[in-house]
């Protein structure tokens, strides 16, 4: 039986009673349910070794960079006479709304564009600042005798921690994006957005499911406008996706959601578009080249997953975790 405690999905509620008739509502809370926490350096630590890293080499010297290292992306905002907050708010609003007027590194966005939208919360923005101003990132040890240790610290403290299952379902659906999206990205910049399509074609789930194994939870990507018949949503996803968009339409954000359900916590967690996104997602006329359409056409026949602009949802992140 399904336990309820707090009936948040109101459209929810109606679907999941049409098909579940007399069962009961499952637990659902929400972000703003959730404890408020300030931003801070040891969250910071988490979202860069869980996620930015694998984007951002610690120093300038990786093979294939994706993206500026971490080194140059403190120089670039970090000066001896800069305050902290000042440096805090700077870095924060860049990662909250991506774009070249906001970023300090235009060489960098002429290089590599520039980054997507993380959809994290501002305080998660603004810790990731936080560390990166107190780390002594411009010492070439530094990652070898400072951060691997301050990153296994953390892992061994968070095995004993209480869980916030909201909290981390995010943390796991955000360092499998980290994964796809380096793997996306380095497929687009040597192969092309066409050729990439076979990266999504025949990579990106296999990634997903080896990310899912190595982090121990269930974790996959669907829509309601699903490109892989394997991602399409079911009724209590596409309830999320509804109240997601409504919300996204009234106030330009979609707060990601725990549902408790007989012993499993499963969390969705919302995806938005960026402008990189449109080269494969984007109008058929405007923003897909024809080559580009074509190889959608021939891999997904069947493919409902165009005709989208910049900041709409695109899909959801589902992780099922132990409870």
């Amino acid at each position: 039986m399904i336990k309820s405690i707090t009936p948040v999905l109101t459209f929810a509620a109606i679907i999941i009673g049409l098909i579940t008739s007399c069962e009961s509502q499952p637990t659902t809370i929400n972000e703003s349910e959730s404890t408020a926490v300030a931003y801070n350096e040891k969250e910071g630590l988490a979202i860069v070794s869980q996620n930015c890293i694998s984007c951002h080499a610690p120093v300038d010297n990786a093979e294939k960079p994706v993206a500026p290292s971490l080194k140059d992306i403190k120089a670039a905002y970090y000066s001896a006479d800069i305050e902290k907050e000042a440096f805090i708010s700077s870095v924060a609003a860049f990662l909250a709304n991506p774009n070249p007027e906001k970023s300090q590194m235009p060489v960098a966005v002429e290089a590599f564009g520039i980054m997507p939208n993380l959809g994290m919360s501002e305080n998660q923005y603004k810790s990731v600042a936080a560390y990166l101003y107190q780390s002594n990132i411009d010492d070439p040890a530094w990652y070898e005798t400072v951060f691997l240790k301050e990153k296994a610290a953390l892992e061994a403290s968070m095995d004993t921690a209480a869980v916030d299952y909201l909290e981390k379902g995010m943390q796991l659906a955000l360092a499998t994006k980290a994964v796809l999206g380096k793997n996306l990205l380095n497929a687009i910049q040597t192969k092309g957005t066409a050729e990439a399509l076979s990266f999504c074609n025949t990579r990106a789930e296999v990634l997903t499911d080896s990310m899912a194994t190595q982090l121990g939870a269930k974790i996959k990507r669907v829509s309601d406008k699903n490109r892989n018949p394997d991602n399409a949503a079911n009724a209590m996803e596409l309830a999320y996706i509804n109240e997601a968009k409504a919300a996204i339409a009234s106030s330009g954000k979609a707060k990601p959601q725990i549902h408790e359900l007989g012993d499993k916590m499963i969390g969705y967690y919302p995806i938005m578009t960026n402008n990189m996104c449109l080269q494969c997602h984007g109008n058929t006329t405007q923003n897909i080249d024809p080559v580009t359409k074509e190889k959608i056409a021939t891999l997904y026949p069947a493919d409902k997953a165009t005709g989208y602009g910049e900041n709409e949802l695109r899909g959801i992140w589902v992780v099922e975790m132990e409870n």
